[in-house]
């Protein structure tokens, strides 16, 4: 049973201003505090010596002025006062240390005489005093047996006079670890609020659409410039030269613009929930309150209460506000609210006790330490599902460029020196020397009749899928798909062009094959080529646009891929093509002169690739080359007769190549028209 005894019921305190430890075993306990009655002479400075007379009061709770009473009337907070304490102390070899509170607003400490401890200057005057703030570990020199501490204080500028915290008594060594824990918590808390202020900061410069994050992190900012200033001071022994009413100013300054900064971030949170009117009124009052800074502290450490009053109201007006919230269920109100709720708490704790009304501590700084974990579960929360929407948008961005992407070629964009979609605008062009490919599928739409809607565009996307392949493989990117044509373009070289268009052949031959399996009819592909300048970009308007190339060689590129129609399957390319490839020599082709194609007055002098073709047809053209362009010599010579025997011998041998059927018709229409003798050798074609 006496293991569950409270040890603090047992803790000694003083009794008529005498403090009984000298049985206390202070290297195996934790430290005392000298708590209980002491001796009090207020409006006297008493050096150590005789005393008498004593007024006796409860140290810590009567120890600010406000709070004691002399013939029924409480203590002014402007004055000055003595306290003495008979401490009695054990025979021990131990060091022994006492732990000192802040006193306000200056003081001395004297044991057995000698002084060991100031904080400022009191005097008897406001002339004479001079005001600090300071708390410190002191090592008694102490006797075995009583021990006289006496405490003279003086205040005439702050708010306070007096002392609301106890003196500790205990090893050395303990009461220095306890002072070294609550300095680590000061700086800590002034760590943590200034790195979480100035990241919150980083992310409004980051992104200056939302004013949350920097109101947020000015309030955290201010608390950790606050928190030096409270608890051990460390503000005031880092720079002891500075004086005491500049950190008083700055003391009360952080608590001007503190607090509205928190409550814009409060209202950024809630917008609509929080009427802007009261919070501007709010604001402008501290403005008005912060100017008495420039009057001396006896004035504005008083008329600081007035705006601790209206914050007091304004607080109160804040937890309606969150009160609402919550019964609306907002989403993330729950953790919000209680966190802003404990912090208000806190800092309404705060102003009590700096008005003296309650002897409690600074809690405004724990208060937000409170707020701001309360806000990082709430961050992390919302991270968390800001980065799975993130996830699932970035996923979904990826799949639409990708998907965008298949409309437009990666190529179009490294040409236009663009990276994404969203860069490309209407207008964008770039002027480029390519090789245009122009494709068609001969008597497609006889095709597409026979095999109905469905069918013909599964077709095409099986045709597509085995010559994009062979497109990519040299090089070139497909421009624009035209139903059953399309246009590809090659940055590269015309020999990249050429081999595509060989390739193209050879894959429809392999499809043919497959085709002919299913009982299919074969197909016939006819592709144009021509290299030269094209312009390449955007056209429409600013709802819809597309990409285009826009040249007079795409347009010749369109005519010479007609021409297949006339001169046969394969490849038809100007002749000034064959010399643009590093060996012309390797490829097989037939001359097919000039030709002036529909819409253009200058004639076109063209040949006709046949490489690529099946065995049959590239035979039928090889063996047939010999006695084809020498009918076509004998045609340009106007030996008209001996040329249109000539092709009708070939039409008798080839019947499947369609060049000496188009020159036979065009000879019977010059010789019909009687045009013979004006005929100026070049061959006009309008369809």
């Amino acid at each position: 049973l006496g293991s569950c005894v409270n040890k603090e019921n047992y803790l000694p305190t003083a009794n008529r201003g005498v403090l009984d430890l000298s049985t206390w075993d202070f290297p195996a306990s934790e430290p005392v505090a000298l708590k209980g009655e002491w001796e009090f002479y207020p409006g006297k400075l008493i050096t150590p010596g005789p005393f008498s007379k004593p007024q006796y009061v409860e140290m810590p709770a009567a120890g600010l002025w406000s709070s004691v009473s002399v013939k029924g009337e409480p203590l002014s907070i402007y004055g000055y006062a003595t306290w003495r304490l008979i401490l009695s102390l054990p025979e021990t070899h131990d060091a022994i240390a006492l732990r000192l509170p802040e006193i306000f607003s200056s003081s001395r400490v004297f044991l057995n005489g000698k002084q060991i401890f100031s904080a400022g200057t009191p005097g008897k005057t406001a002339e004479e005093t001079t005001p600090w703030y300071r708390t410190g570990v002191v090592r008694l020199d102490s006797v075995a047996g009583d021990n006289e501490i006496v405490v003279q204080a003086a205040n005439f500028a702050e708010r306070r006079g007096g002392i609301n915290r106890n003196f500790w008594v205990g090893s050395e060594q303990s009461i220095l670890t306890s002072y070294i824990q609550s300095l680590a918590v000061d700086l800590i808390i002034f760590g943590s609020l200034m790195t979480i202020g100035l990241y919150h900061l980083c992310l409004f410069f980051l992104r200056r659409k939302d004013h949350s994050p920097m109101w947020f992190g000015l309030c955290c900012i201010i608390i950790a410039i606050r928190s030096l200033l409270y608890g051990e001071r460390f503000a005031l022994d880092l720079f002891p030269t500075v004086p005491w009413e500049v950190f008083n100013r700055i003391d009360h300054l952080t608590f001007y613009i503190g607090i509205p900064a928190f409550s814009t971030y409060i209202m950024l949170i809630f917008d609509k929930k929080i009427m802007r009117i009261p919070m501007y009124i709010y604001q402008g009052l501290g403005v008005i309150f912060a100017l008495f800074l420039f009057f001396p502290p006896s004035v504005f450490n008083v008329t600081v209460i007035g705006y601790e009053i209206i914050t007091g109201g304004y607080i109160a007006y804040v937890l309606v506000i969150i009160i609402q919230a919550i019964i609306h269920k907002k989403e993330g109100a729950g953790t919000t609210m209680i966190g802003i709720a404990v912090f208000l708490g806190f800092g309404l704790n705060e102003i009590l006790f700096n008005m003296g009304l309650i002897n409690t501590f600074n809690s405004l700084s724990i208060g937000l330490s409170i707020f701001l974990f309360t806000q990082s579960v709430l961050i992390a929360i919302r991270f968390s599902k800001g980065f799975t929407q993130s996830e699932k948008l970035g996923s979904s961005l990826l799949s639409l460029n990708a998907s965008l992407r298949r409309f437009i070629p990666q190529e179009f964009f490294v040409l236009l020196q663009k990276k994404e979609v969203d860069e490309i605008n209407l207008g964008d062009q770039v002027e480029k020397k390519m090789s245009i490919m122009f494709s068609d599928i001969r008597s497609f739409t006889m095709l597409a009749e026979n095999l109905g809607a469905a069918k013909t565009f599964d077709f095409l996307n099986d045709y597509y899928s085995r010559i994009g392949e062979v497109i990519r493989a040299n090089g070139g990117f497909v421009d624009k798909y035209l139903g059953d044509g399309f246009i590809a373009l090659f940055p590269s070289s015309p020999d990249a062009a050429l081999q595509a268009a060989i390739g193209i052949q050879k894959v429809i031959v392999s499809f043919n094959e497959i085709r002919a399996k299913e009982d299919l009819s074969p197909i016939d592909v006819g592709i144009g080529l021509n290299y030269g300048t094209l312009i390449l970009g955007t056209v429409g308007e600013e709802h819809r646009m597309d990409t285009t190339v826009i040249a007079d060689s795409v347009n010749l590129c369109s005519r010479l891929e007609g021409l297949t129609k006339h001169y046969g399957k394969g490849v038809v390319v100007p002749f000034d093509f064959l010399d643009m490839l590093k060996d012309p020599d390797v490829y097989h082709w037939r001359y097919l002169g000039l030709i002036r194609v529909q819409g253009r007055r200058k004639s076109i002098e063209t040949v006709h690739i046949y490489d690529g073709l099946s065995e049959e047809d590239f035979t039928m053209f090889d063996t047939s080359k010999d006695a084809f362009e020498d009918a076509l010599h004998a045609y340009r010579n106007g030996e008209y007769e001996e040329a249109i025997q000539a092709f009708r011998n070939l039409a008798m041998q080839t019947p499947e190549d369609p060049a000496p059927f188009t020159f036979m018709t065009q000879i019977r229409r010059l010789m019909s028209s009687g045009l013979a003798g004006e005929w100026d050798g070049v061959d006009t074609l309008t369809k």
